[in-house]
């Protein structure tokens, strides 16, 4: 198998907000793939629980120099000088990690109801512009939900805060590459794993 090599950061931050951090290095992400059209960078949580997205984030891939370049932009630069991160150098993927997938799951929102209030909203608007009558058709309740956490971002364009919604596949039986634009599987078109890297103090230098 091709290796692969990460760099990992951890929130050093007393009472850090992990969803708003989490949201921001995604942001980083997705810019930088976007401005190289680079593909191939996923995403994992080391500290992943069903409560949070945890204190650290890593980005995974098989070109070293790709992953350099993204460790040097500049917000995790001055967050590290600031002392608010601590950031590894990159190095090889330690062997016998366990294989996990992190998938951007959409899908989620729609069981809120303030999302289904929204939904709501836009099929009426819809149905007036074509001078229907609006017929909501009941939804199924009682669905059951995989847990979930969330990384809060922001739109460039909008300035509108949104949420993306990632759920955790534990011990994936094989290596898969392919990951969406934020280094995260998809439902459907991309189910790229990432190694789980369960052991990352020993790459930290700083205690908790």
């Amino acid at each position: 198998m091709t290796p692969r090599y990460f760099f990992a950061i951890r929130y050093l931050a007393r009472n850090a907000d992990y969803t708003l951090l989490a949201g921001r290095c995604l942001s980083i992400l997705h810019g930088f793939l976007k401005r190289h059209s680079a593909t191939g960078i996923g995403v994992s949580f080391p500290d992943w629980s069903e409560n949070t997205v945890g204190a650290s984030i890593a980005f995974i891939g098989s070109e070293q120099l790709i992953l350099k370049q993204l460790r040097s932009q500049p917000y995790f630069t001055m967050m590290a000088t600031d002392s608010l991160f601590e950031v590894t150098e990159v190095a090889e993927v330690p062997e016998a990690c366990p294989e996990v997938r992190f998938t951007r799951n959409q899908g989620v929102a729609k069981c809120f109801a303030g999302e289904k209030r929204r939904r709501l909203a836009r099929a009426r608007r819809r149905a007036a512009s074509r001078g229907e009558p609006f017929r909501p058709v009941a939804e199924i309740h009682g669905r059951e939900i995989i847990p979930f956490n969330s990384a809060l971002m922001e739109s460039k364009s909008t300035g509108q805060q949104y949420l993306l919604h990632i759920q955790r596949e534990g011990e994936v039986s094989q290596v898969c590459e392919g990951f969406g634009g934020y280094g995260l599987a998809t439902n459907r078109h991309h189910r790229g794993t990432v190694p789980a890297l369960p052991c990352l103090s020993t790459f930290f230098s700083k205690q908790e």
